[in-house]
């Protein structure tokens, strides 16, 4: 069964060719209104003694280039402009020759050995700064073999705090409902690259719409698994579940409060849809919205004092807003659509949303948590719903039929860039991405 704890890390930070210090960004004037701001980095493949060890370090040093890729920070420096003659890092850093990188289009520059000690992988890595000719960060790492992606995906987060102040998201995993060989849809999980896949339910059933608790270690979901659709929290330390609420009539749509403490839901049995909170055990249930049209979708701002939620109150399905109690209820939608399946920012500032309006199909926008500034991001045939954004803000997740069938695509807010979650070789959809790993 997966835990969340599957790894034994020794990590420190250590001194290389040069003293430890940040330097500060080189100024860039750009002209145009659209300059690209992305930092041009290169991470040639990772050094290793041993022949049997070259294939592990050439993935691990190609994990880190893609979550550097995958940031919008970042732009790998490709191969063929590397330094005249380069066949491969030195296998002692105190040989690196910086100048000839330095010379190079790179601004920074990763350098990664890998060896075994003690039946454990050891990788080290540094971060360059090649204009100021220092080490930004260097970073000891010590795992079981099978464990070397999530090596490299932690050094990778460690690169962009120290680049941009908050961290990457490469040890993150997304939860999502996926539909197996037989038909049924189970939930599975994922790394945010769609890497390790596995099902951690096996219900033989219909199983969807899953919401990762904010620590990683608990997943509230619908299931009809005992013939009506209920809610259930799966314990992913002891693989079981059980039912959060079975109440008569609609119970759906969940959403973890910040400190795990409440889960916010919507149900019919007292008439109409409205939104409850109650514990992650099922009790206390308190109703927080009374309206004769329905409340659904809510989702907790990151501080826990707000919920977003969707009414069509106002005619059509519309997000609004309210105090966590359910006083101070308002609107935030007004793009001239219809708006669905609200989710807040973890760093607070934003809303996405999928809307509905004449002319366009099922697209994925994004406004100010106050409703301001509307923007579409989607752009595409098929429908694109249930956004969940990554742990930094600076990604989002959902699910399109682009494709012919619903499948996992990412978009990065900065540079508008959308990939599909392409080693995922299922259906898909519903995804929540998860935290980062300890």
């Amino acid at each position: 069964m997966l835990t969340q704890r599957r790894i034994t890390i020794t990590m420190g930070l250590f001194i290389g060719i040069a003293a430890v210090a940040i330097a500060q960004p080189a100024v860039r004037i750009e002209s145009g209104i659209r300059a690209d701001m992305r930092i041009t980095i290169a991470v040639p493949p990772f050094v290793t003694a041993s022949s049997e060890w070259g294939a592990l370090a050439e993935e691990m040093a190609q994990v880190v280039a893609d979550d550097l890729a995958f940031s919008g920070l970042f732009v790998l420096l490709p191969p063929s402009q590397y330094p005249a003659g380069f066949t491969g890092m030195p296998s002692d850093v105190q040989q690196l020759d910086l100048s000839a990188w330095r010379a190079t289009k790179a601004e920074n520059l990763v350098y990664g050995s890998v060896h075994e000690e003690a039946g454990q992988l050891v990788g080290q890595f540094r971060l360059f700064d090649l204009y100021s000719n220092t080490q930004l960060y260097g970073q000891e790492v010590r795992v079981e073999r099978k464990h070397h992606r999530l090596a490299a995906h932690r050094f990778s987060e460690e690169v962009l705090r120290h680049t941009d102040g908050v961290p990457g998201i490469g040890t993150t995993e997304i939860i999502f409902s996926g539909v197996t060989g037989n038909g049924h849809k189970e939930i599975y999980v994922a790394d945010y690259d769609g890497a390790n896949m596995r099902p951690i339910t096996s219900h033989q059933s219909v199983s969807i719409m899953p919401e990762v608790s904010p620590d990683g270690n608990s997943i509230v979901y619908l299931s009809y698994k005992d013939r009506y659709c209920f809610l259930y929290v799966f314990d992913r330390a002891s693989g079981v579940s059980r039912a959060l609420s079975r109440e008569v009539g609609l119970n759906s749509a969940a959403s973890w409060s910040p400190d795990a403490s409440r889960i916010a839901m919507t149900l019919s049995k007292d008439g109409n849809a409205e939104i409850y909170l109650r514990d992650p055990n099922g009790e206390n249930a308190t109703r927080v919205t009374n309206n004769r049209d329905g409340d659904t979708s809510p989702t907790f701002s990151p501080c826990g004092t707000r919920i977003a939620f969707v009414s069509d109150r106002g005619g059509r399905p519309q997000v609004y807003g309210m105090n966590r109690d359910g006083s101070n209820q308002s609107r935030l939608s007004f793009h001239g659509g219809s708006a669905y399946d609200p989710s807040w920012s973890p760093d607070g500032n934003s809303i996405a949303f999928v809307s509905v309006k004449p002319g366009e199909g099922f697209e994925i926008y994004v406004m100010g948590a106050d409703g301001s500034n509307p923007t579409r991001l989607t752009e595409s045939q098929g429908v694109n719903e249930s956004p969940s954004w990554s742990p930094d803000s600076r990604h989002i997740v959902f699910s399109s039929s682009r494709g012919g069938r619903p499948e996992l695509w990412t978009l990065t807010l900065s540079t508008g860039e959308q990939r599909r979650v392409s080693r995922l070789n299922i259906s898909a959809e519903g995804p929540s991405w998860g935290p980062r790993r300890n």
